[in-house]
């Protein structure tokens, strides 16, 4: 057991622990299993209704069948889940031994007996089902894309920096934990706010995103301000229209669900066609942007990293509105119409969208360069230019002091 060998990780007292010591090293090993297998179109078990031992058969949707043997881990019967192994008995925790009420949590924390080996329910000639731990340890890879698809598959309430060292001494990694970082000896690194892991360098960062879009979506809402300065918008989700100013019909794409203190991205809501921006999460996977890549935030922490103004950037769509609902829940939505488009740059546009004030955290010099790329101005690091003139701009380090 991976759970006895790191001096840093107590042994576990719960089942609870049990299955955070596991959770990770299980994504990482069904990651790398699937990796290797490909797609797999069935699997087929040899074993007696009486023996542990099995020899099992994956086949695959191409190349020749991975042949392998297994070790029953459990009797399966109706809503029963009967151990067979005796490797949890040692911990003193009844649910690891006799027989349990059938649930899931059994087969992770008996998966974390057998090392976070792969497992298969094999059905049985008597009706019994039985629980097959694979003896193979597919080779892993790196542990950034487990960390993004683990993370946020933990259950809430699981103690994060258990789950952490548990997975680094199974990945045979030491792990440092600082204030608001976290860094495997591999290099990997996750970056913490209020405790909780928001991103895993590597990617671009949640920061720079940030950066990259402000001004831009500064000027848009200066627009849309200009079209319907009470915002006075209605949608209608059947059709992902909405009707700006009681005059405008433009094309609306709902972004998140605001639900009292919860944010909810559409693209886990099947009722809003949040398909459109499934293309956030990806960005959020490819990135190791967990903000992203988790279903539900808390809406403080999408209002304080500017995450809607991270879904413009990433979506192409740069203007947004929030629609309040009967049901006293918001919809952020961005709204993409012609009459939204910016117009050519001008010197009193630019100069009053560079006077938008930024976030503290983030770097304004990366924020100009950008909305000057995003325009197509010349830049040198002291002046944008626009119209034949310049808009001046002024740096304390990473903080813009002046405009013109």
């Amino acid at each position: 057991m991976h759970i006895l060998k790191g001096m840093e990780i107590p042994l576990p007292t719960s089942l609870i622990d049990v299955i955070t010591d596991g959770a990770l090293g299980q994504t990482c090993i069904d990651q790398a299993f699937a990796a290797q297998l490909g797609r797999v179109t069935g699997v087929e078990f040899n074993l007696s209704d009486d023996k542990t031992a099995a020899e099992v058969r994956i086949n695959k949707a191409s190349g020749s069948p991975f042949d392998t043997t297994g070790e029953v881990i459990a009797w399966i019967n109706n809503q029963e889940f009967e151990w067979v192994s005796t490797r949890g008995e040692d911990l003193g925790l009844p649910e690891l031994q006799g027989i349990q009420p059938l649930d899931d949590d059994l087969i992770t924390a008996a998966r974390t007996l057998y090392s976070n080996a792969p497992a298969f329910i094999a059905p049985l000639r008597d009706g019994r089902r039985a629980l097959v731990a694979i003896n193979h340890t597919p080779k892993l890879v790196g542990i950034r894309r487990t960390l993004i698809e683990g993370l946020q598959a933990l259950k809430p309430g699981t103690d994060l920096k258990r789950a952490l060292t548990s997975f680094a001494a199974f990945c045979e990694l030491g792990i440092r934990f600082d204030d608001n970082r976290i860094s495997f000896s591999d290099g990997t690194s996750l970056l913490l706010r209020g405790g909780k892991v928001i991103e895993i360098a590597g990617g671009l960062s949640l920061r720079d995103v940030r950066a990259d879009a402000a001004f831009m979506s500064a000027e848009h809402q200066l627009l849309f301000d200009a079209i319907s300065s009470s915002h006075n918008v209605t949608f209608d989700p059947h059709t992902n229209v909405a009707t700006v100013a009681n005059e405008h019909q433009v094309h609306a794409i709902p972004l998140a669900v605001i639900d009292g203190t919860r944010w909810v991205w559409t693209w886990s809501l099947k009722e809003l066609n949040g398909q459109a921006t499934e293309g956030l999460a990806r960005f959020g996977f490819d990135n190791g942007l967990l903000l992203l890549t988790n279903a539900e935030i808390l809406a403080e922490e999408a209002t304080a990293f500017n995450l809607i103004d991270v879904a413009k950037q990433v979506l192409n769509t740069w203007t947004h509105t929030i629609v309040q609902q009967p049901d006293g829940t918001g919809i952020v939505l961005l709204l993409d119409h012609p009459r939204l488009q910016l117009p050519p740059a001008s010197h009193a546009a630019v100069e009053a969208t560079l006077y938008h004030q930024l976030p503290g955290d983030i770097d304004a010099r990366r924020a100009v360069a950008s909305y000057a790329a995003h325009r197509q101005l010349p830049f040198d690091g002291y002046a944008l230019t626009v119209e034949g003139q310049q808009v001046g701009v002024t740096f304390d380090g990473e903080h813009l002091t002046k405009v013109g």
